[in-house]
């Protein structure tokens, strides 16, 4: 029984942050409470089930029912297709796993002649469409009339039938088409627009709102650029623009005016721009032209892509492709749906499975897709072919709408009300074009009767994408007879009709109404605690511009997607005039840029300028970083337009919204109330574009005073700053006057434009409070931008590893070699990971900001490590060698939706899960200390220590993981003692629960001496063409410059006189392999990639050669860069340890001794800078000089060519008067 169901609909909306909604909702629910919900009230958390969804309105996969025709012969209509007539007959039934029926039918198959129609064979088929539970495209063939008795390539079908020309006297003209001709109408003929309209109508008054109708296809006008026509679409005889534009209008209208309830799709241009049509030979002209503009404006109306493919990049950013432009201009006001092209296609669909599937779902963001021509005999052996990747195409097409979390009463009592916070994600490409109330539910436990449900109407799904966080604050008001006892609570998504119409991500599911939790209704409810105010947080990705003006897409930033943004001279800009802001309020914006330092970036909102940005250094190029502005921002649908003042390259990823909450605290140092002994500092190339406060001494202090804290709760503590020092920072906080922390120590940032965020938990009650920070040791060394305290909360959620996004290999983004190229899936667990291999998990929500401890689950075969990411900031995570390795890491989160990503460098992992948990903990970081320098042959120790909140250092001894950048170097054992090898630098990492600390260590070697010659030396042997000097980079080089080229092939040759030669270049994403050759023999193969840039580094070093010249050759493997930045001879130091000997000395001479040295021809001696001979042995009388005079002499031994080594020894000596 059904008790209480009568239309109870919520009382307060979603977006409580909004002035506008502020007198209906704030009486009820606009207080925020803690982070722990109060006794009384529950918090439950849903993760994504992963699971396929099926039979979603407006989504999905498609099946194409029509028999696909076998090449030479003439095929079959819908009139006589043996598989239609099967299923229609009950034989053949639609495929399980397909949503949408796509049915192609001419205008013949149901108006044979003129006026009759014909519908039996229709109606029958969507009597089994129902049946089964499924929904039909219908796509209409209403245009030219291919000649299919003559031309095997075309379908045969007969469009318009053959009495619109011999007896409705259509004029028509014989369109060329392959070898052969199409019969096409002449479109603005009144009487073929007078027809078309008949039909049109005739079958929307028959399936206009049939609920087996998906949506009505209006297909095969060439005019609008379909495949039949490209070549008509722009030689169409039409007697003038005017006449073009009138008639392709007129034909949208009669669709739109013929069908009110069900979806008409309008075709995706798929031809290029015509640069020789006046008319329209830009994208945007092509847009207005060809309708797109005026469809745009009809509601209840798609977008349909003739073909995305494997064939290339889909989502290129040309300025003549038509079907990109179209759909990045309307993605987000019409659902877009694309077919595929034929399913076996060896050279644009199975060539590359993965990047159909990739295009479809990053670059065409379809709400469903199909792969063409399968049919009843062809839809296992597709499925088969595309394997897993039919199965990611199935489940993130379209929309996937999931409640992440919600926080609700569990104690309630009859006549009052039961309020529940919702929160929800859309974790698919697409949208829903229709809105679907959220109901919620009460069941009886024993009986299963609904004895209670609501609705609220707040959550608009039409403007929830992917990137999306909506939450809502629903309060409802329950029946005063409702009765007492226990009940489980629910929620689904109702249709038109009031019962559950979406299947959710969601566990649990039955009939599309889902479980959440229970709740307990009794009269003696006391309800505590009040919802907090809403997170909401929308994205855009840059790549995704309406419009642009010398700025351009440019494809995959190394920390993956499917594109960036570039610009890079000033007045370049881009524009997006789609974004919809859901709530008026202050945003948090942060910006994921690679730039220089002192790059501008101006933010405009509907034509005004609202900022002019600073953009800080990222670290180098296509490097990326994350920057924030705080920017107001109204309710509703804005443009927002990113223009360069200045020039230099720029590239920009993503912009993410977040709406500021009570629960997110953030105090500027230069607003404080009053302060004492600081300066506010101008700091515009800080992270968010404020002010700063300097001159920071000890006994300094600012004062914050109303600061307004929501909760009761621990505060996460994160202090921004940077520091011209090493100097010792210190500072505590007061709170009220009484010190709530003790001391807490900051560490020093490598300058001023190296900002950091130190992390410390602040206890804090509900209230108005005074803050003060008090600086206990400082000396000037400091610029402090802001101090943030958010609320904390309990929070774990568990991520199975096969429960990816996206997956593949960095090297080979857009190749396919074979299902493997990427990671093996088997039995749950992710393998065959090998280097560069990837996993990424999009969507990502995370309740509160925080420090989250992220635990893998696995084994490696042998040690290696992968880098954890996210939003692209990285952690490396190292894994031993073990069958059951549960590693751990660290990571700071905000909250909302993140991407993360797990980059294998190396082989030998399997992954099962990872689990992200919030904490408190005490620990910050680990502290690794020892000896900076070594030499080689001693041995140095390392200490490890925790670092709490408050600088408090405790020594580790056990469980500690060490680990060294580069063992040819130094190697660390597992107590922590380094062995140095040979000279050079590396960086040992010790790992202790999930944290890491690192300690560079700089070897030496007495026994070597070290000859830098940079790349500029004339001795260094480079190709005529195509290679360049780039100097003044910034990066780090020796010499801070480079020599590159980026043809294979090439070579660069330096001849030497030592014992071995090493190779400084670059490693970094755009380099490749090189081949290294000493004295004619192969000595390496080195591979330079590297997802980050690493400059000056080692990557090659060859030792124990005889002593004497010697030629290295450096070739490059591909055409990527190949970067040479300086050569390192090593020549044996023999004299270290020896001294000159001087003797016989007088007024005018001196005997100068020496030691031998091997291999040594001879030695030059030098008064001075002057040589003044050279002897073959161990002696040298040098004379001439005067009295009373100081000499320094010095000897060189030579090489078998007759240059010196680069070894010496000296005296300086008085002659004797």
């Amino acid at each position: 029984m059904i008790r209480h169901v009568l239309g109870v609909t919520a009382t307060t909306a979603a977006l409580l942050v909004a002035p506008a909604h502020a007198a209906s909702a704030a009486s009820a629910v606009s207080a925020a409470s803690a982070a722990e919900p109060a006794a009384g009230r529950t918090t439950v958390t849903f993760s994504d089930t992963h699971e396929i969804l099926h039979g979603n309105p407006y989504a999905g996969t498609a099946f194409d029912v029509n028999t696909h025709r076998t090449p030479g012969t003439p095929g079959y209509t819908f009139t006589n297709d043996p598989g239609i007539t099967g299923f229609i007959e009950g034989t053949k039934k639609i495929p399980a796993d397909a949503d949408v029926v796509r049915l192609q039918i001419a205008w013949a198959d149901f108006e044979p002649d003129d006026g009759v129609f014909v519908w039996d064979r229709l109606d029958a088929f969507m009597k089994r469409v129902g049946e089964q539970g499924k929904t039909v495209e219908f796509q209409l063939l209403m245009s030219e009339a291919p000649d299919y008795r003559n031309d095997p390539g075309v379908f045969p079908y007969e469009y318009p039938p053959a009495w619109l020309f011999d007896k409705a006297g259509v004029p028509f003209r014989m369109a060329p088409y392959n070898d052969y001709f199409s019969k096409q109408p002449i479109y603005y003929n009144p009487i073929y627009l007078d027809r078309l309209k008949r039909a049109v109508d005739a079958f929307a008054g028959r399936y206009d709102g049939d609920p087996g109708v998906a949506w009505v296809d209006l297909r095969a006008f060439s005019l609008f650029g379909e495949w039949s026509g490209w070549n008509d679409a722009m030689n169409f005889p039409w007697p003038d623009n005017a006449t073009r534009v009138s008639t392709l209008q007129a034909i949208l209208k009669i669709y739109d005016d013929a069908f009110d309830k069900s979806m008409v799709m309008m075709q995706n241009a798929g031809a290029e721009v015509n640069k020789n049509d006046p008319d329209a030979d830009t994208q945007a002209e092509r847009f207005s032209v060809y309708g797109y503009d005026k469809a745009a404006t009809f509601e209840n109306w798609g977008v349909r892509s003739d073909t995305v493919n494997a064939g290339f990049v889909w989502h290129n950013y040309s300025d003549t492709s038509q079907a990109p432009y179209v759909n990045r201009r309307l993605r987000r006001d019409m659902i877009q749906v694309s077919e595929g092209s034929n399913w076996d296609n060896p050279t644009i669909m199975l060539n590359n499975p993965r990047l159909f599937v990739k295009n479809s779902l990053e670059g065409y963001h379809s709400n469903l897709q199909g792969i063409n021509n399968t049919g009843f005999e062809n839809w296992e052996p597709m499925k088969d072919a595309y394997g897993e990747w039919f199965e990611t195409l199935a489940r993130y097409t379209g929309y996937r709408f999931l409640m992440p979390t919600a926080t609700y009463d569990t104690e309630v009592k009859p006549g009052g009300e039961f309020r529940i916070s919702h929160t929800w994600t859309n974790n698919a490409v697409g949208f829903s074009p229709r809105r679907y109330p959220v109901e919620v539910r009460f069941t009886d436990k024993s009986t299963g009767d609904v004895v209670w449900r609501g609705t609220d109407v707040a959550l608009d799904q039409t403007k929830l994408f992917k990137g999306d966080v909506r939450q809502i604050n629903s309060a409802f008001t329950l029946p005063a007879d409702l009765p007492a006892g226990a009940y489980d609570v629910a929620v689904a998504m109702l249709g038109e009709d009031g019962k559950p119409r979406v299947e959710l991500a969601m566990p649990g599911g039955k009939d599309k109404v889902y479980p959440i939790g229970a709740v307990q209704v009794t009269e003696g409810a006391v309800q505590v605690g009040r919802p907090t105010t809403p997170l909401t947080q929308f994205t855009v990705q840059n790549e995704d511009y309406t419009a642009a003006v010398g700025a351009y897409g440019v494809e995959t930033p190394p920390e993956g997607g499917l594109g960036a943004l570039y610009m890079d001279a000033a007045g370049e800009s881009a524009e997006y005039d789609n974004v919809d802001v859901p709530a008026t309020g202050t945003y948090r914006v942060e910006f994921r840029a690679s730039s220089e330092e002192a790059n501008h970036l101006t933010f405009e909102v509907d034509g005004k300028e609202v900022a002019t940005i600073k953009v800080p250094d990222s670290g180098g190029y296509n490097t990326y970083r994350t920057f924030e502005r705080q920017i107001p921002l109204t309710e509703g649908r804005h443009t927002i337009k990113l223009t360069r003042p200045d020039g230099r390259w720029f590239f920009l990823n993503w912009m993410r919204f977040t709406l500021e909450r009570p629960e997110s605290i953030t105090l500027q140092a230069e607003s404080a109330t009053e302060q004492q002994g600081t300066q506010n500092t101008d700091l515009t190339d800080s992270d968010d574009g404020t002010p700063g406060v300097a001159y920071i001494d000890t006994g300094d202090w600012s004062r914050f005073d109303d600061v307004s804290v929501p909760a009761d709760g621990k505060y996460l503590l994160q202090l921004r700053y940077s520091t011209v020092n090493d100097k010792p920072l210190k500072f505590r906080v007061e709170v009220d006057g009484a010190d709530a922390t003790g001391p807490l120590s900051l560490r020093p940032t490598s300058g001023m434009l190296s900002p950091r965020t130190e992390d410390f938990v602040l206890p804090l009650t509900a209230g108005e409070h005074s803050v003060k920070v008090v600086w206990i040791e400082a000396s000037a060394g400091i610029v402090w931008n802001w101090t943030r305290l958010d609320l904390q909360g309990t929070s774990e959620q568990t991520i199975e590893a096969e429960h990816w996004t996206m997956q593949w290999n960095t090297d080979q983004e857009w190749n396919w070699k074979g299902p493997g190229t990427g990671v093996v899936t088997e039995d749950g667990v992710v393998g065959g990971i090998d280097p560069n291999d990837y996993l990424r998990y999009e969507n990502v929500f995370v309740p509160n900001t925080g420090m989250y401890k992220v635990t893998f689950k696995g084994s490696a075969a042998e040690d290696t490590t992968f880098r954890f990411e996210v939003d692209g900031d990285r952690d490396t995570v190292f894994v031993p060698r073990s069958g059951d390795a549960n590693v751990t890491t660290w990571v700071k989160i905000s909250a909302g939706l993140h991407t993360l990503r797990i980059v294998s460098e190396g082989s030998g992992l399997k992954l099962d899960r990872f689990t992200l948990t919030a904490s408190t903990a005490a620990i910050k970081a680990l502290d690794v200390t020892g000896a900076g320098t070594l030499k080689v042959g001693e041995p140095g120790r390392l200490s490890v220590a925790t670092v709490a909140a408050d600088g408090t250092r405790t020594p580790v001894t056990e469980g500690v993981t060490f680990k060294s950048s580069d063992p040819s170097i130094a190697t660390v054992d597992a107590d922590g003692l380094v062995t140095p090898r040979t000279w050079g630098t590396a960086t040992i990492t010790a790992i202790h629960d999930g944290f890491s600390g690192a300690h560079k260590i700089t070897v030496t070697d007495p026994g070597v001496v070290l000859t830098y010659v940079n790349d500029t030396d004339e001795r260094i042997a480079y190709p005529d063409e195509d290679f360049i000097y780039s100097g003044g980079r910034g990066l780090g080089d020796y010499g801070d410059d480079v020599h590159a080229g980026w043809h294979a092939g090439q070579a660069v040759e330096f001849t030497f006189t030592g014992t071995g030669i090493s190779l400084l270049s670059e490693r970094y994403s755009d380099m490749g392999a090189i081949d290294v050759y000493v004295d004619g023999d192969l000595k390496a193969t080195v591979d330079c990639d590297s997802p980050v840039r690493l400059a000056a580094q080692r990557v090659f070093q060859l030792t124990g050669l005889p002593m004497g010249d010697h030629t290295i050759k450096v070739v490059n493997g591909a055409d990527k860069f190949v970067i040479i930045d300086a050569f390192v001879v090593e020549t044996p130091d023999t004299w270290n340890g020896a001294e000159l000997g001087v003797g016989n000395l007088n007024a005018k001479s001196v005997t100068l001794t020496w030691p031998s040295v091997p291999a040594a021809t001879g030695y030059a001696v030098f008064n001075g800078g002057t040589e003044v001979m050279r002897v073959t042995g161990t002696t040298a009388r040098v004379t001439g000089l005067r009295g009373r005079t100081s000499y320094t002499f010095t000897v060189r031994p030579l090489a078998a060519g007759g240059t010196t080594f680069p070894i010496e020894l000296s005296a300086t000596v008085r002659t004797k008067g």
